[in-house]
């Protein structure tokens, strides 16, 4: 009995100690936002690390939570694909918010072999982020790719000639291999929560975000917000 009374003394103790996860609330966007994700401690370094991922799909509600991604909650979607859905976007089909007022956080974060977080892991990062709402406008279903991110989405910044420029690519156009990951359908009345990362330097410079398939001119723009880059990303900006 004496190594059980231990073994169980030990569990409790690593209890007591153990962080807790802190979860914050934020109404934004008409809703309650809570969230669940660890404190953010890290900036993007390179546009090649640019992705949106999803952490809500689904009606609007007086309390979303994005504490986790998209995927980690297993849900199925569809059982069969929407009667009808469209793959053109304009204005009056979908919107792009960027809020910019409740600061997020993007983790990145590693899997053990039975697919738990791996919470002592030293590449895990928690990247600055904010919040993106991407809404469907009409009353048929919106097609937004593969994948359990904002596959069609990229990001464009303002160079120092007034241009607005891609800094990186979107998703679909990178070859990323979709297999077993869902077709993403948003419904009438429904919302996509994402995250926008952010870089960290003392140069500010107008960004949007451009959603539109990658074989079409169209593309729908969020609004401009601010994004502080250093020396070489500016560089880059200016030589795109």
């Amino acid at each position: 009995m004496r190594p059980k009374i231990m073994f169980l003394f030990i569990m409790l103790l690593s209890a007591c100690f153990h962080k807790p996860v802190p979860v914050s609330f934020s109404h934004i966007g008409g809703f309650i936002l809570e969230d669940t994700s660890r404190s953010a401690n890290a900036y993007l370094q390179s546009f090649e690390d640019d992705g949106f991922p999803i952490y809500y799909l689904g009606p609007s509600k007086d309390t979303i939570n994005i504490g986790t991604r998209y995927w980690q909650r297993e849900e199925c979607r569809f059982k069969e694909y929407p009667a009808y859905w469209i793959l053109r976007y304009s204005t009056c089909n979908i919107s792009v918010q960027v809020d910019t007022s409740y600061p997020a956080c993007d983790a990145l974060e590693y899997l053990n072999k039975d697919r738990s977080i791996d919470h002592y892991c030293d590449s895990n990062r928690y990247y600055h982020a904010s919040i993106v709402i991407i809404r469907n406008l009409c009353d048929t279903a919106v097609s937004l790719g593969i994948t359990y991110n904002v596959s069609q989405m990229h990001r464009e910044m303002m160079n120092s000639r007034g241009q607005w420029v891609k800094v990186n690519k979107k998703l679909c156009e990178q070859g990323i291999c979709g297999t077993g990951q869902p077709n993403i359908y948003l419904m009438p009345g429904e919302l996509i929560i994402s995250k926008v990362d952010h870089f960290n330097g003392s140069h500010a410079i107008p960004c949007r975000l451009a959603l539109g398939r990658s074989n079409t001119i169209t593309q729908i723009y969020s609004n401009t917000f601010n994004e502080y880059v250093n020396d070489s990303l500016l560089h880059v900006i200016d030589d795109l």
